[in-house]
């Protein structure tokens, strides 16, 4: 695992890079999962970031687009869905967004640091993504990820 922070930017994140061999490398898209933080927001949200085809970039819009009323993940506003292509290639992501609460976080590092196991009487509702929520989010998502996917991409040519 690895952890980084941005201080200059003001975003936090933690890159969570998965694992598999290399020959699964060839059928298997590359994916990382990472919590982030932009600079202006104080939500923490887990992101998935999965390289995909340009095929399965247009079957996914497609399906979204003719069976989008039977579809409950594409209007659900606890997740946030995008595509992103990088400006310098051609490679394109899926990147999902989910929202962490604050309560979960305060949970993980208590029974992690101390030892403590908390029970929260109150079912809290599932945090949802607002308007600015996402525009905000994958305005900044965007900024990081240009920069991000560059760097580990110039590792992948090194190790690959």
């Amino acid at each position: 695992m690895s952890i980084s922070y941005n201080t200059q930017g003001g975003n936090d994140f933690v890159t969570v890079p998965t694992t598999s061999t290399f020959n699964e490398r060839a059928s298997i898209p590359h994916e990382t999962v990472f919590y982030y933080r932009p600079n202006n927001d104080f939500q923490i949200y887990l992101v998935c970031c999965k390289e995909i085809t340009l095929n399965e970039l247009i079957s996914q819009l497609l399906i979204n687009y003719l069976y989008s009323p039977y579809n409950n993940d594409l209007y659900s506003n606890e997740l946030f869905v995008f595509y992103f292509q990088h400006p310098n290639g051609q490679r394109i992501y899926h990147v999902t967004c989910e929202m962490i609460s604050h309560s979960n976080i305060v949970q993980y590092l208590n029974s992690n640091i101390y030892g403590i196991e908390l029970k929260q009487s109150e079912q809290q509702p599932p945090l949802e993504f607002s308007n600015n929520h996402k525009q905000n989010l994958e305005f900044h998502l965007k900024q990081f990820l240009t920069d991000y996917l560059v760097s580990h991409e110039n590792l992948n040519d090194v190790f690959n």
